[in-house]
């Protein structure tokens, strides 16, 4: 399996990639969105892991241009994101995103058990 993290903070992406690899998934890591559009149509990840707050492209046109380009649209995205407002969940939603989780309330570990069980839906 293999994972993308698109996440603009560079320790917090350090962590999950250690924990990622632990657990036997291949990470990749980007930290702007520009980035992250070019890694995903490269390594092909299994799932993306979507911050909304990035350098470059924010996560919500990063998350539509993933899921307007043929080689992307179905790679599932979890929005793992500092922003919490229902307008700010809904946009991901309606935009194609599967799962948004708000990083105050979820571990590393959890962002791990939910990324792994939404690899098994989608792959």
């Amino acid at each position: 399996m293999r994972a993308l993290m698109i996440e603009g903070d560079k320790f917090l992406s350090e962590i999950c990639e250690r924990v990622f690899r632990e657990a036997g998934i291949e990470f990749f890591r980007a930290l702007h969105g520009e980035e992250g559009l070019s890694s995903a149509l490269k390594y092909r990840p299994d799932l993306i892991i979507l911050a909304i707050i990035l350098p470059r492209k924010d996560g919500f046109q990063v998350l539509d241009e993933l899921k307007e380009h043929p080689e992307t649209k179905e790679i599932p995205v979890i929005i793992f994101s500092d922003l919490g407002t229902k307008e700010d969940i809904d946009r991901c939603f309606n935009s194609g995103a599967c799962e948004y989780l708000i990083k105050a309330h979820h571990t590393t570990e959890e962002l791990l058990a939910r990324a792994k069980a939404m690899m098994k839906v989608y792959t």
